[in-house]
């Protein structure tokens, strides 16, 4: 195969991804909370909460929820009264976002992670939680976070992660044949929920998410492990 055939294969892919995600999104849209509430026994809620505990902001600070979901970070942040803009590739999910944040000024931009339409350095803060796996090109998407932090800027991620003690690895990797099967009865769609375990499983462990980060330009990397990495926060720097 020739370099631009195979140029032409890995668009191509990525392309089909996006369109994948997007539709897998669109679906669990109104059930994304129940979703996550499902898929960490609710703990997501308290971890989305040390994250943003991990801030350090002024208020002159403006912060990016990259991924933003259904919007349970940016809530987070304005209740602190800092500025956030709320950003996603599925304008199903950040239309849940609006209601969710309707007592909130916040601006809402629907858009390609790997495509930022920001100028270079305009954030202090970038955040992606429980987003960046969805990411049809993962390393072009930490390049234009690294493009618009400010310099010392903090990249701050929330992931679904790899647990650390074997035993407590397959007590969790059975859990996670198990959660399907509650997609297809708490919300009547067990192929979205079986992509988002695939997602999972599929994402860099550690020390292979840490590399990445290097890679892209990052620096003074911290990873916090959260129930022994069952999820983690990785903590970078521009």
């Amino acid at each position: 195969m020739t370099k631009d055939n195979l140029k032409k294969k890995k668009i191509n892919e990525k392309s089909i991804k996006t369109n994948f995600v997007s539709k897998i999104f669109s679906s669990v849209s109104k059930n994304y909370d129940l979703m996550n509430d499902i898929m960490s026994f609710g703990f997501h809620r308290l971890w989305k909460k040390e994250l943003v505990e991990l801030l350090n902001p002024t208020q002159e600070s403006l912060i990016l929820d990259l991924a933003a979901g259904s919007g349970d970070i940016t809530k987070l942040i304005k209740k602190k009264n800092y500025d956030c803009i709320a950003y996603d590739e599925n304008i199903d999910m950040l239309n849940e976002a609006k209601k969710k944040l309707a007592n909130y000024q916040v601006s809402f931009i629907n858009g390609k992670a790997e495509n930022l339409p920001f100028q270079n350095g305009s954030f202090d803060y970038v955040i992606a939680s429980f987003g960046i796996r969805n990411f049809s090109d993962m390393e072009t998407a930490l390049m234009e976070i690294n493009r618009i932090l400010k310099k010392r800027g903090k990249f701050i991620c929330l992931e679904f992660s790899q647990v650390n003690n074997p035993v407590l690895r397959k007590a969790v990797k059975f859990y996670y044949k198990v959660i399907p099967k509650y997609g297809k009865f708490f919300a009547n769609n067990k192929s979205a929920y079986s992509y988002l375990i695939k997602s999972i499983e599929e994402f860099p462990n550690q020390i292979q998410f840490t590399k990445k980060l290097k890679k892209t330009h990052f620096k003074n990397i911290k990873v916090i492990d959260i129930l022994d990495g069952v999820a983690s926060i990785h903590i970078s720097e521009k």
